[in-house]
């Protein structure tokens, strides 16, 4: 008979478990698998994938995969902590456009231009 695996969503703190359900969707109608659900009233097993994934977002929370026999052995380590959803850190790029016009570099310009440029701003200081 092959090994079914689960995976397990562990508190890094306490050690106890407050999810699991089937690694391989091929699995998901195991007898195995359904009596442990079903019959064996496991709490915090799960057949919703999406269910699960929410568990994989809490914080203090590690993902193994481990076969279901020996997660049968400590199958009654639950876990009580109150955990939050992670921080999620999102990184943004801004892009900025670039101006239409083109600004001329210095050695481009005339010196009669910076002179007449210089007097132009001069003469508004004094007025």
């Amino acid at each position: 008979m092959e090994q079914i695996y689960i995976k397990v969503a562990f508190c890094q703190k306490c050690s106890g478990y407050h999810a699991s359900t089937y690694a391989d969707s091929s699995q998901k109608n195991n007898p195995e698998i359904i009596d442990h659900y079903f019959y064996h009233g496991e709490p915090y097993f799960t057949l919703n994938p999406s269910s699960f994934s929410k568990a994989e977002q809490l914080e203090y929370t590690t993902i193994k995969t481990i076969p279901l026999k020996e997660h049968k052995k400590n199958d009654h380590k639950y876990c009580g902590c109150k955990k939050k959803i992670k921080a999620v850190f999102v990184t943004q790029k801004i892009n900025f456009s670039e101006s239409s016009t083109i600004t001329p570099k210095y050695e481009d310009v005339s010196e009669v231009e910076i002179y007449f440029r210089d007097i132009y701003r001069l003469s508004y200081n004094f007025h």
